[in-house]
């Protein structure tokens, strides 16, 4: 008879299909459906998805909802995984390209250096 849970009540470790990196790039993601935007930040970033932080006091669960993400000259079409207090988490259509990735990664460190010579 097979056992149908792990015997020891562990549970199965989780794994990431790409590696996350964390960001600061200001943005807007559009709910494609109802043409509604909200302005925010994308926090995290892998080539499979985002974690998108809006400038709202409450987060509305919005999960299945379809997006773009609008950022750094981009537009990534999405839909949205998860609603966290962090932020929404989105899930892209495609994954990014490497020129798509190295473009943000470089936005990213463009603004980090911008921001260390204004302090």
């Amino acid at each position: 008879m097979p056992l149908h849970f792990h015997p020891f009540g562990r549970r199965p470790v989780f794994s990431r299909a790409d590696e996350r990196h964390e960001c600061r790039i200001d943005g807007e993601i559009v709910l494609t459906e109802k043409m509604v935007s909200y302005e925010g930040r994308l926090i995290n970033l892998s080539r499979g998805g985002a974690m998108f932080r809006p400038r709202l006091a409450y987060l509305m669960n919005r999960r299945g909802d379809a997006v773009q993400v609008q950022i750094a000259g981009l537009a990534l079409v999405g839909e949205i995984v998860a609603t966290t207090p962090l932020g929404f988490g989105i899930r892209f259509e495609r994954p990014l390209a490497d020129s798509e990735l190295d473009h943000l990664l470089a936005h990213t460190a463009a603004a980090a250096a911008t921001a260390a010579d204004a302090a």
